[in-house]
């Protein structure tokens, strides 16, 4: 099972954010038929997105679009504070691979830009876009933590797959100092980079995530809360059914009368949802506009 680890560190002046992802990397393979470079790369979205997830309170959620214009296309990703995630990519059968590493930054792209959408339950949706700085997600998750949330922030990301495109490791680190931070502890948490510079192999030797903790932080650390992560689609057939009565009453009759059913496939999770004719009349009585019939009339 997933773990997601929030803590607290350095006598409480600088936040920590661990969670592992390699459930919920494997469901993403499994549902989207994913090449390895396509899973390495939505799978650390989904971990940035998971522990950016943990940050909200209650029922909020945000979404993550990343499009570097490069071979894999657009990535998105939900979560939400639940630690409930979904992802996926616009084009999944995506291999690259330099000296025998999977190489991120190839298959993303960079350049274009990260766009982070909160919903807050307020009036309005949150929205922060910066461009893409590296299509290294690490980095440019370290970037747009200090410009658009003014956070100063370490991110550190890591995957390794075995030879039937399995993650056998996958995970990542957000460190933020808090506002009382002092230049001490600015520096402490620099003199750590060398060690979070290859999160892969820290992963692979530290299966325990609080071995992580002490390994940066010896027992200056407090674990505020630990949970179970997973990747979940809150997709059904009662909203698809609400997106296909949206279309109107003509591009739904002309469905009817040219296949007599429907299918829409959820684009986060592949689930396949079939109306049939009289499912599809059903809808049709709820939508909006007129019938070719009634136009004519």
């Amino acid at each position: 099972m997933d773990i997601l680890i929030k803590a607290l560190a350095l006598n409480e002046k600088v936040r920590v954010y661990l969670a592992s992802t390699v459930d919920i990397t494997n469901e993403a393979v499994k549902r989207h038929d994913l090449w390895p470079s396509a899973a390495s790369v939505l799978g650390k979205a989904m971990t940035i997105g998971v522990m950016m997830g943990s940050m909200l309170k209650g029922d909020e959620a945000l979404t993550i679009k990343i499009d570097g214009n490069g071979p894999i296309g657009v990535v998105v990703v939900d979560a939400n504070a639940a630690g409930e995630v979904r992802g996926y990519v616009t084009r999944e059968h995506v291999l690259f691979d330099k000296k025998g590493t999977l190489d991120d930054v190839t298959t993303l792209g960079y350049n274009g830009f990260i766009d982070v959408i909160k919903d807050l339950k307020l009036k309005d949706l949150f929205t922060s876009t910066i461009p893409l700085q590296t299509g290294d997600l690490a980095k440019d998750f370290t970037y747009y933590f200090a410009t658009s949330e003014q956070t100063p922030s370490l991110v550190s990301l890591g995957s390794l797959f075995d030879v039937n495109n399995q993650a056998i490791v996958l995970g990542g680190i957000i460190i933020q100092l808090l506002p009382d931070a002092t230049e001490e502890d600015i520096n402490y948490i620099e003199s750590k980079v060398n060690i979070l510079s290859s999160y892969s192999s820290l992963l692979k030797d530290n299966p325990d995530q609080e071995d992580i903790l002490k390994l940066l932080f010896n027992d200056d650390y407090k674990i505020v809360e630990k949970k179970n992560i997973s990747f979940r689609c809150n997709c059904s057939k009662e909203k698809f059914a609400g997106g296909i009565a949206s279309l109107g009453k003509e591009e739904i009759e002309d469905m009817i009368n040219t296949d007599k059913k429907a299918e829409v496939i959820c684009h986060f999770c592949k689930e396949v949802y079939t109306f049939d004719e009289n499912e599809l009349r059903e809808i049709l009585k709820h939508a909006k506009g007129k019938t070719k019939n009634e136009g004519n009339k």
